[in-house]
């Protein structure tokens, strides 16, 4: 009998295990694939360990810039491969790590759940008093797509050979990041996207600053894919604005979102959906059955490492009479392209345009981004009325790691004038933030 069973080992189940270890349960763990979850084997991790040395790879071609001479570099996808590798192993190999010195049982295989305090993995039947469903998700595959040589975000860390050209369909986060890699490397990427622009759940003024950067890169949007014809190449049929159109490809990716993983067993027991097909869970990550919580991806509503995290935090200090509520509140968004894009605060449409004072900065005039050569990018901040920062987005080098310290000015409600009480160091990218805080009180003094 244990105290918790987890099912799943990503972000949301090796860290709700981890937790409820320390507060002194007795904890099993099952996972049918491997340690880490998406993030860290088909997700995060790989693609970051690919920008980062396509990032690296940029600044050695433009050495001469920082008064560094140096031979012609080369990158090949198979290096990129070997690299990533390495690191999701060693990263894998970690939370087993963890797992195992927590004195946590580990059972490797799916899990089926019998009832709410049975499961089964394999030929054994386990009995818990409590359920955590942290099962994942899997990438969306219509029909039209079930070739199996069409790429997802699961099997394209596995190739290592660059096609000349390659289409991906979709234009959100995960798509034009792959755009970005394999655009650098030397593939003819076009990107096809169903809404009017691409990051659609972006500012449009984001979304037009990375179509206009992402100079090697074909964009079409308002455009969808209506049929698929042969291998190697493919010759896709696309309804655009202006009719039909046809375009020859060697591969295909395929990035239109992801949709939960549920555990077999689970809907038979009676548990509740949500409208994305999740599992539906309470601010306390409680399902429609006692004792069985559910975070992570198999929600079906935040699908980000960071929030899975948090709500295995919440599930835990539910299970063992705390009392948090899950706070869904400022979610940092962030797109590591060239620049980063990372935004935070009230989305677009929820501002109200009429009341609101903004500020901004461009990255050029910045003396730390000078000193790096980076020139491309801007800070955004949004206030209302009163002079609460209701948003902040930002485009720059770093992008990602500054948008914590908007996220928390956000939280915590401050105001422009309060965020300028703080020193901000010279010479740092964080001074986009002062300088654009700067802008919404009229004080800039700085801004070209």
């Amino acid at each position: 009998m244990y105290d918790l069973f987890v099912i799943g080992a990503g972000p949301a189940g090796y860290a709700a295990a981890l937790l409820a270890a320390k507060k002194g349960l007795n904890v099993a763990i099952a996972e049918g694939e491997n340690f880490g979850g998406t993030c860290t084997n088909t997700g995060c991790i790989p693609t970051k360990t690919y920008i980062e040395s396509i990032h690296l790879f940029n600044k050695i071609n433009t050495a001469s810039r920082f008064g560094i001479k140096t031979d012609k570099p080369s990158l090949t996808l198979d290096s990129l491969n070997t690299r990533k590798s390495r690191i999701v192993k060693r990263l894998a190999k970690g939370i087993e790590f963890l797992l195992k010195g927590a004195d946590i049982d580990i059972y490797t295989g799916p899990a089926k759940v019998i009832e709410p305090t049975r499961v089964k993995v394999g030929e054994q039947t386990l009995a818990t008093r409590s359920l955590i469903i942290a099962s994942g998700s899997k990438p969306k595959r219509p029909s039209l797509f079930d070739d199996p040589g069409i790429w997802t975000s699961d099997t394209l860390f596995d190739v290592k050979d660059l096609p000349e050209s390659l289409t991906i369909v979709g234009g959100g986060v995960i798509g034009m990041e792959i755009a970005h890699i394999f655009s650098t490397l030397g593939s003819a990427v076009t990107v096809i996207e169903a809404m009017e622009r691409i990051l659609p759940f972006e500012n449009p003024q984001v979304s037009s600053f990375l179509a206009k950067n992402s100079r090697r890169v074909n964009i079409r949007t308002s455009s969808k894919i209506t049929g698929i014809e042969g291998e190697k190449p493919y010759t896709i049929t696309i309804e655009t604005p202006d009719g039909e159109a046809r375009l020859t490809t060697e591969k295909i990716l395929l990035c239109i979102g992801r949709q939960p993983v549920i555990p077999e067993g689970l809907e038979r027991l009676g548990t509740r959906l949500n409208s994305s097909r999740g599992i539906q869970v309470d601010d306390t990550m409680q399902t429609s059955l006692p004792g069985v919580y559910a975070i992570g991806d198999v929600t079906g509503e935040y699908m980000y490492a960071y929030v899975a995290s948090k709500e295995a935090e919440i599930a835990i200090d539910h299970l063992t009479g705390g009392d948090q509520r899950i706070n869904y509140r400022n979610i940092p968004s962030v797109i590591f392209t060239s620049p980063e894009i990372a935004s935070v605060g009230k989305s677009f449409e929820e501002i109200d345009h009429l009341t609101m004072k903004q500020g901004t900065f461009p990255v050029s005039a910045l003396g730390r981004a000078r000193t790096m050569e980076e020139n491309d990018g801007y800070a955004h901040m949004v206030c209302n009325s009163r002079g609460r920062i209701e948003r902040v987005t930002i485009v720059s080098p770093h992008a990602t790691e500054l948008i914590t310290i908007a996220t928390l000015a956000i939280e915590k409600g401050l105001t422009a004038e309060e965020f300028l009480g703080l020193y901000h160091p010279h010479p740092t990218l964080s001074e986009l933030l002062k300088e654009t805080a700067e802008d919404v009180e009229g004080m800039s003094v700085h801004k070209p």
